[in-house]
């Protein structure tokens, strides 16, 4: 379990297992952030913000809708992302790199709707571009 070594002997930056190590930290801390998320959803802590999506999109009425899709587009995902890559799936980087566009899209593409305020919506929109680099070095670093 050594770190690949570059003709110096210094860690070599693009080593695919420090890129997994990064990919899965990033894709277990968004899975927990939005299950807790969901909670909060159907807890009622995001009331003001389901009213505020309500105003600007009327299909979003109540707190279950936004709470099955923070579930389903962001936390199962990155749940079945995050198994893959503990299992050492030969897919899990591509796995890493779908959900990882995918949250930064996802999160950019609220941002309209929900105000470009929101500190919350920049971390992950960052955790997104971040996860979908680590996979893509991993990936890269696989296949060499």
């Amino acid at each position: 379990m050594s770190a690949t070594l570059s003709h110096d002997h210094r860690p070599d930056p693009a080593s695919p297992r420090a890129a997994r190590i990064v990919t899965l930290s990033l894709e277990g801390l968004t899975m927990v952030g939005a299950a807790a998320g969901v909670q909060g959803f159907l807890a009622g802590a995001f009331d003001p913000l389901v009213d505020q999506l309500h105003e600007a999109w009327p299909l979003v009425d109540g707190r279950v809708l936004p709470a099955v899709a923070l579930g389903g587009l962001v936390a199962v995902p990155q749940g079945v992302a995050l198994f893959l890559g503990l299992r050492r799936h030969p897919r899990a980087a591509d796995a890493g790199l779908v959900v990882g566009v995918g949250l930064a899209a996802w999160v950019l593409l609220q941002l309209p709707l929900i105000g470009w305020g929101s500190p919350v919506q920049w971390l992950f929109a960052g955790v997104g571009v971040a996860q979908a680099v680590g996979a893509a070095v991993w990936r890269a670093a696989a296949r060499r």
